[in-house]
C-alpha cells in the first residue's frame, strides 16, 4: 500500500475503542493518586467576608482544603509571557480579600476520589 496525499491508511485502533475496551488515561489510577477541585466565586467584583471550610474538611475523603492563607507563602503566580510595555499585576493563588471576577479561585479542595473533591468544593 502506498502512503500518500490522498491515500487512507488503514485504522487499527477503531474496533477496541468503538466496543468500549479502549484504555484512557482516565482509566489509569496510581496508588497515591488525589484529585483536586478549585472553589470558584459566582461574583465578578466582591469582597471575601469569610469562607467556611469546616465541613469541607470533615467529609469521608478529604485530604485538605486550602484557602488563601495556606498557600500565601508561595507568592504570586508569574506570567509566562513577557509582553514589552504591559504593567504586571500580581497575581494570587487563591483571593484573599477580593475576588476581581466570576471564577476567581478562592479555595482549593484535595481529596481521595473526583467525586469526593467535587462535593467537599461545593460545602465549602
Amino acid at each position: 500500500m502506498k502512503f500518500g496525499v490522498g491515500q487512507s491508511p488503514r485504522r487499527v485502533e477503531d474496533e477496541r475503542l468503538l466496543t468500549g475496551r479502549g484504555r484512557y488515561t482516565d482509566d489509569f489510577q496510581p496508588e497515591g493518586t488525589a484529585y483536586g477541585v478549585t472553589v470558584r466565586s459566582p461574583y465578578g467584583h466582591a469582597r471575601i467576608l469569610g469562607i467556611d471550610t469546616a465541613d469541607a474538611r470533615q467529609m469521608p475523603g478529604v485530604l485538605a482544603v486550602y484557602t488563601a492563607e495556606d498557600v500565601a507563602h508561595y507568592g504570586p503566580i508569574p506570567c509566562l509571557v513577557k509582553l514589552p510595555g504591559r504593567i504586571e499585576t500580581p497575581r494570587p493563588l487563591l483571593a484573599a480579600d477580593t475576588v476581581r471576577f466570576v471564577g476567581d479561585g478562592v479555595a482549593f479542595v484535595v481529596a481521595e476520589t473526583r467525586a469526593a473533591a467535587r462535593a467537599a468544593a461545593e460545602a465549602v
